[in-house]
């Protein structure tokens, strides 16, 4: 049995995986009471999905630390990318920080392509990749 996500597991996880940065518990509780938000994985590894329509953004993905390097991360996306299809979504957008190698080699991997940056996009100076899959 798959142990219930919970907004405090969420964002424990979250908080670990971003270097104290992660959001609070409150959105994952906002999260798992949306009907347009998905979640996919456990409280130790997940992707946050909003989709309007014909698309869908991925608003987060995060691993504990503990967790990483497992390909936790790339079975939930993959899981999450299988279930997008039939509930009519065609185009998947998210951000990514052109200083996050693992991630960007991830969504590359899955078939995601950068189409444009936006410089300093992140407290920490980074720049935001935002990148685009579609699954038709």
């Amino acid at each position: 049995m798959t142990p219930k996500l919970t907004p405090e597991g969420l964002a424990q996880t979250h908080a670990s995986a971003f270097a104290g940065t992660g959001w609070p518990t409150t959105d994952f509780a906002r999260y798992l009471d949306d009907p347009n938000v998905l979640v996919f994985g456990t409280n130790l590894s997940f992707v946050v999905i909003r989709r309007t329509g014909p698309e869908a953004e991925i608003l987060t993905l995060a691993t504990h630390p503990d967790c990483q390097g497992n390909g936790l991360a790339t079975r939930n996306l993959e899981s999450a990318l299988r279930n997008l299809a039939p509930l009519g979504v065609k185009d998947v957008f998210l951000e990514v920080s052109d200083r996050n190698d693992a991630a960007r080699a991830l969504y590359c991997r899955l078939g995601f392509t950068a189409f444009s940056e936006r410089a300093h996009y992140y407290a920490n100076g980074a720049s935001a990749l935002c990148m685009k899959l579609s699954l038709s």
